[in-house]
């Protein structure tokens, strides 16, 4: 007999442990509208859209508590006519007290909004939309009165050991208490979005534990292949500028073959180093249907190991000064990727070179093409019309082509179309190379 009064002391605690709960969220949810004033701030306190504090509050306070309620002696399935049975949970309680028959039918309305609301996919977010719901039309306490009320519907999903059980049957006292807390807030005025935790992304349920540290496989494969990557850099460095690494130190391990790092590594180099070099990437299309002698000659090709002035290929990709590159003669020389066209070159410039480059040509024709070449490099395309203002200027047409004679300052050139000389203005023209 002692022992089944101390279990009932101890189920007693625990309903009370929930009630402290419901407490403490309607006690902040008043302090909240304690700020106003007047009837108008109440009002604007109330509104999620304006004050999206008190949609916060609601969510993280007042419906974990009423969820933990309503969910605490259900039943851990309840029969069904299609799948036999059925998971209980909250929003299950709210589906059974709207149905038809039943002795309460004011609800039936928020419980289809609710339902059509497509973003609430999971069943507590639509138990806290139907919660935000009847704030707003003032009958949370209702509602709760009408559930407490209801003896076959808290028979079929209650156990005998939950609360709603308990407070229709041994302990009243925590029925009329529920009721008491939740009688302030049918006098507040809430305009509360019921798609505010889907707009807010707010978290679902208690906050999960943290992951086990570690980083991922994925993460230090990376990091692996970066470290990989810097020492093959500095290595390029150092046998560009012929120093030798100050002490032995560890080989770093390369990614392993096959991983996504060595593909794309195996890919850029392709592009970086302008070889033709293979890699392990399956080609697919008409190259996977190769002769055994075109394998042969594949992997016969150098690789980039073994071909002089490949080790430096990021280095080259970089700008390192001292990269080889090869010459016309077949020698090898230093020369920076971008010492193609010197930074200070300008259009201009291109235009006041008087002689044409040397081209090899035959003892044949050593006039004819001269003159050619002149015309292809020093040439301009008109970008709009141009009507001659005075007689020492020449007319042109968009697109035309006019050969440039010579530069007469920064703004004019002395240009020539159809054996017609004049002035052309610099501005009107583009390099034609």
């Amino acid at each position: 007999m002692a022992e089944a009064q101390s279990g009932t002391g101890q189920l007693q605690e625990q309903k009370k442990g929930l009630l402290i709960a419901v407490s403490t969220s309607v006690d902040k949810i008043i302090s909240h509208f304690g700020a106003a004033r007047n009837l108008v701030q109440k009002a604007q306190l109330g509104d999620s859209r304006l004050s999206p504090d008190v949609g916060y509050l609601v969510l993280t306070t007042l419906c974990p508590a009423l969820h933990a309620l309503v969910a605490d002696g259900l039943k851990p399935f309840r029969k069904d006519l299609i799948t036999g049975q059925r998971r209980s949970n909250p929003w299950s309680v709210v589906e059974a007290s709207v149905k038809p028959g039943s002795s309460t039918r004011s609800f039936g309305t928020l419980y289809s909004q609710v339902s059509r609301l497509a973003p609430l996919s999971s069943s507590r977010s639509r138990f806290h939309a139907f919660i935000l719901g009847l704030l707003n039309t003032k009958q949370l306490e209702l509602w709760f009165s009408s559930l407490q009320e209801d003896a076959g519907l808290l028979s079929l999903l209650y156990l005998p050991t939950g609360f709603f059980s308990m407070a229709r049957g041994g302990c009243p006292s925590l029925s009329t208490e529920l009721l008491l807390l939740l009688q302030p807030l049918s006098v507040l005025t809430f305009h509360l979005d019921l798609l505010f935790e889907h707009h807010h992304h707010l978290p679902l349920g208690p906050p999960q534990a943290p992951a086990p540290p570690g980083s991922p496989p994925a993460l230090q494969q990376t990091v692996q292949a970066m470290l990989h990557l810097g020492g093959r850099l500095a290595q390029s460095l150092r046998g560009a500028s012929g120093e030798t690494p100050p002490g032995p130190s560890a080989p770093s391990s390369p990614p392993k073959p096959g991983s996504w790092w060595e593909q794309l590594t195996q890919a850029s180099r392709v592009y970086a180093s302008g070889g033709t070099e293979s890699f392990s990437l399956r080609r697919w299309g008409s190259r996977c249907h190769r002769t055994a002698a075109e394998e042969a000659q594949e992997r016969s090709l150098p690789t980039e190991d073994s071909t002089p002035g490949r080790g430096l290929w990021l280095g080259r990709l970089f700008g390192v000064p001292g990269g080889l590159t090869e010459t016309e003669s077949g020698t090898l020389k230093s020369r920076r990727p971008s010492s193609w066209l010197p930074p200070t070159v300008s259009v201009l410039a291109l235009v006041k070179r008087v002689a044409p480059p040397e081209i090899p040509c035959s003892p044949e024709e050593p006039e004819a093409s001269a003159p050619s070449m002149l015309q292809t490099h020093r040439a301009v395309r008109a970008l709009c019309d141009h009507t001659a203002a005075v007689p020492d200027q020449l007319s042109f047409q968009r697109g035309e082509v006019l050969h440039v004679i010579t530069t007469v300052d920064e703004d004019w050139l002395r240009c020539e179309r159809d054996g017609v000389e004049g002035l052309v203005p610099v501005g009107y023209t583009s390099l034609v190379l």
